[in-house]
């Protein structure tokens, strides 16, 4: 057991949390929290060298030290900077997902290197890039094709669909994670909690048990009640603050 200090994004602390304990989960190591102010304590049951690799993955931990009879010695410190080149502001009609997030999404999802991933709001995927990045193989898809030019990558898979019409088998995606629609200038044309109750109804079905989705929407839609009644298992959540007008939740959810 080894007593560690966390430095991370302190506007998403939760999530903070919530992304170490993905990343250890993928290593089958185990976390106990300690402390979460100002810097996250953790107690860590695990190898330390693997520990040390999955945590170049992550989107929100900045530095992390080792705490020996109250001497800190750090353990590694993390480049952040590519969350910094992407612009801000609206694409394509909806606010553009933050890189950070894009990776955070991922992370939470507990996507494996070489297992099936889905994006089924794809966009102009960048959700889908990160999963990429980390070995998934990659199914994304979206109703509107237009976005879909953009993606240029032959290693996704890319379906023009309706989500709830897609023709992907029951249980056979290992890891969901997207952003959905939520505003008037999106191409969904129905009413939008209508959308998240087919959203959680076909994730559902699709989904492995044992697999996990994350995904992000506005406070004023409650989707939480939905997963739940179908059977999903909530292991985590936090609130991401974006601009005046809008704050999101991310939620992680598991089969079971």
């Amino acid at each position: 057991m080894v007593e560690l200090k966390i430095e991370a994004n302190q506007d998403l602390r939760v999530l903070a949390y919530h992304e170490l304990e993905a990343l250890v989960e993928l290593i089958g190591g185990s976390l106990e929290l300690v402390s979460d102010l100002p810097n996250l304590v953790v107690n860590y049951d695990g190898n330390i060298d693997t520990l040390r690799n999955v945590l170049c993955r992550a989107a929100l931990i900045k530095r992390v030290w080792v705490i020996d009879r109250e001497k800190e010695h750090k353990l590694l410190e993390l480049d952040r900077s590519r969350y910094r080149v992407l612009r801000r502001g609206r694409e394509g009609g909806s606010a553009a997902i933050d890189l950070r997030i894009a990776r955070l999404l991922i992370n939470l999802a507990r996507v494996r290197e070489g297992s099936l991933f889905l994006d089924p709001f794809i966009g102009t995927g960048m959700i889908a890039h990160e999963a990429l990045m980390v070995g998934a193989r990659v199914v994304g898809i979206d109703i509107n094709y237009k976005p879909l030019y953009s993606i240029h990558d032959t290693y996704i898979d890319l379906i023009n669909s309706d989500f709830t019409l897609s023709p992907v088998r029951d249980e056979t995606i290992d890891s969901i994670a997207t952003d959905p629609p939520y505003n008037r200038l999106s191409m969904i044309d129905k009413d939008i909690e209508a959308l998240y109750r087919e959203f959680a109804n076909e994730a559902y079905r699709v989904l492995r048990i044992g697999g996990y989705i994350a995904f992000s929407h506005p406070t004023y839609i409650n989707a939480l009640d939905w997963f739940l009644s179908l059977g999903f298992e909530l292991v985590g959540g936090g609130l991401q603050y974006v601009h005046g007008g809008l704050s999101r939740l991310i939620y992680v959810f598991k089969k079971v």
